[in-house]
């Protein structure tokens, strides 16, 4: 889903831009998938007049898919932690590219 405003966690920013929430693919297909989707983001961004594109991953397991983001033209920035319904608390990482 691509949204014009990013959720409050993620710091705003002086720009159009697109945010891509709840980016999720089979495991298998990720690199693949991945590259199609945000392709079809930056695409979507651009005729927006969106000069910047966000999203927000999990960075566990020594943020393993922050790194394939990364691979995907992605800029980490902003890492926050999110309060689970356990009291345990999730690793995210906000990442950005450029359109």
């Amino acid at each position: 889903m691509l949204a014009n405003e990013a959720p409050e966690f993620a710091p705003p920013v002086k720009e159009p831009e697109l945010y891509l929430h709840f980016l999720v693919t089979r495991k298998r297909h990720w690199q693949l998938s991945m590259a199609a989707l945000l392709a079809d983001a930056r695409t979507e961004a651009a005729r927006r007049g969106a000069r910047l594109l966000r999203t927000h991953c999990w960075a566990g397991e020594d943020a393993r898919l922050v790194r394939e983001y990364e691979e995907l033209g992605f800029t980490a920035t902003l890492e926050f932690e999110v309060l689970r319904w356990d009291g345990s608390f999730w690793p995210a990482q906000v990442l950005q590219t450029r359109v």
